[in-house]
């Protein structure tokens, strides 16, 4: 017999990296609605990109953990961008703000990773 953690992780998404992805995702559009961040140059339309590609990771990381935690990844990666080479004030608080999603990516990967080998043996 099985125990109830195989079964859940056979069968059941990660439910707690899905509740806090989501606590994050309201976090997210309430900056985004008050527009908080820069207005000179190409800033707001990275942050706007960053915004599009994070609602495409959030949507698809309930459909496909390990691909939605690729996407939150590549997300992390675009805030490094922003906060180096796009940013002209506050350059380290992209990185710092999406730190929490890339752990909850790397997490996500974790569990498909894990859900996999547990499907194969």
């Amino acid at each position: 017999m099985e125990d109830d953690t195989q079964k859940l992780s056979k069968k059941g998404r990660s439910r707690i990296l899905l509740v806090l992805t989501s606590i994050y995702a309201l976090l997210y559009i309430l900056f985004m609605v008050t527009e908080q961040y820069g207005t000179a140059g190409s800033e707001p339309t990275v942050v706007k990109i960053l915004f599009a590609l994070f609602l495409v990771g959030f949507l698809v990381v309930w459909m496909n953990e390990g691909l939605g935690g690729a996407i939150f990844v590549v997300w992390w990666i675009g805030m490094w961008y922003l906060g180096l080479f796009v940013a002209q004030q506050d350059r380290g608080a992209a990185v710092v703000m999406g730190l929490p999603l890339f752990v909850l990516a790397v997490l996500f990967i974790i569990a498909w990773f894990k859900k996999r080998n547990a499907e194969i043996s």
